[in-house]
């Protein structure tokens, strides 16, 4: 079959930007920005991007501003932004797309869909990076004994796409 073709989650990305045509996006958790450069590639010269990032506060592989700086300096419409995942979601509204990806578990999604989903637009998504029973099970989730994301994911009956490292698209309804 033609749909046995691997799909990456950039394609997916790209899909979801190409299938809502976004104005407003926002990400949260920036890393390499892999997922924020797709985003700009992928939306319309008239979207605005607000990428946030707690950079080197965080206690782990983190994100270096001066270098997204660097690598974003020509895009006029993203703004490389300090924002701790906890307080971002108090400045935004009306969002087409939030994306959350800040090492996710269990409890960062209860609090994502309390306080992020609803400043979505009508027809907004949210994405969360993990989601699978395997990304529940990476090293660091059991070294620091995080919540595990899939009960969250049984409790809203949510879709989870891929197996490593999984996404979940969730919508307000």
């Amino acid at each position: 079959s033609s749909y046995e073709n691997k799909v990456t989650f950039g394609d997916i990305l790209d899909s979801i930007v190409f299938t809502l045509n976004p104005k407003k996006i926002v990400e949260v958790g920036i890393l390499e920005g892999f997922s924020l450069k797709r985003f700009v590639e992928s939306s319309d010269k008239d979207t605005i991007i607000h990428a946030y990032d707690i950079f080197e506060e965080f206690n782990g592989n983190h994100a270096k501003k001066d270098k997204l700086v660097e690598l974003f300096k020509d895009y006029d419409k993203v703004s490389i932004n300090y924002g701790d995942f906890y307080e971002v979601h108090k400045n935004i509204s009306d969002v087409d797309i939030i994306h959350i990806d800040i090492a996710n578990n269990g409890d960062v999604y209860e609090y994502a869909i309390k306080h992020y989903l609803p400043k979505l637009s009508d027809q907004g998504v949210m994405i969360m990076e993990g989601g699978s029973e395997e990304r529940d099970n990476v090293e660091w989730m059991i070294k620091y004994k995080k919540p595990k994301i899939q009960p969250v994911i049984q409790k809203y009956n949510l879709k989870v796409l891929g197996v490593f490292p999984s996404i979940t698209i969730i919508t307000k309804k």
